[in-house]
């Protein structure tokens, strides 16, 4: 054998008979086994008056157009919620009104509550001792009365809003909310009746039609209001569906 070939093979077999050190595995990634839940998305173009607590509320539609909280708006806004227009018995608008801050209402010659002088179409209060008739129901002008078993709550807006409306009197602006559809069942009943002889019969029923997808709500009233001055009294008879995906 070659003298030059031994070192070589002694050095092979050295290498050979040494252990193989084996590489540790890389351990997994632990499973993340925790679901993201989907955020409740809720329309900034109306109020949850479920937020509302007794007389109180947080946020209103009159400042910006859309939900806002009211400590971050510069208007003088005040809003009367469900629980007052109940505690308070209002029947329509008009007795709302009554109990506003710097809002009064207005009547003609003829002692007419609400009637606008002139060509001019609307229901006629004051804000702030400027004259006002272009209400608005959900944001939008509205030239009805507004009877109050279809109301959910009423915020008057005591500054000039033109920045968010546009077209607006410069005393201020009311915006009535109608009841809207909700995901859980509940329903009402009222009667009331006074010694001028007025009688309202009226219901207000919600239900879950898919739940937490599907709802609707059903408002009825049967009112017949009479006054102490003739001419005064007000009939009606309405009917109100609603629903909500």
């Amino acid at each position: 054998m070659n003298a030059g070939l031994c070192p070589a093979l002694a050095f092979l077999c050295l290498v050979t008979a040494l252990p193989a050190q084996s590489v540790p595995a890389s351990t997994p990634p632990a499973a993340t086994t925790a679901t993201k839940e989907e955020a409740v998305v809720l329309s900034p173009f109306e109020v949850n008056s479920g937020n509302d607590k007794g007389y109180a509320a947080s946020s209103a539609l009159a400042g910006t157009r859309t939900n806002e909280k009211l400590a971050n708006l510069p208007n003088s806004i005040s809003v009367m919620t469900q629980e007052f227009l109940q505690d308070m018995a209002f029947n329509n608008y008009f007795d709302a009104v009554g109990f506003a801050s710097n809002a009064e209402n207005i009547a003609n010659d003829l002692g007419t509550v609400g009637a606008v002088v002139g060509q001019r179409s609307g229901n006629q209060v004051n804000i702030r001792g400027l004259a006002t008739v272009r209400q608005l129901r959900d944001g939008f002008p509205w030239y009805l009365v507004a009877d109050v078993y279809n109301t959910e709550r009423i915020e008057f807006s005591r500054s000039p809003g033109g920045l968010a409306y546009g077209d607006v009197d410069a005393g201020g602006i009311i915006n009535i909310a109608s009841k809207r559809a909700a995901f859980q069942k509940r329903g009402s009943a009222q009667v009331r009746y006074d010694n001028f002889g007025t009688q309202r019969y009226s219901i207000d029923y919600n239900h879950p039609l898919v739940p937490g997808r599907l709802g609707a709500r059903f408002n009825a009233i049967k009112s017949e209001v009479e006054m102490f001055k003739q001419r005064m009294g007000r009939d009606l008879e309405g009917y109100v569906g609603a629903l909500r995906w």
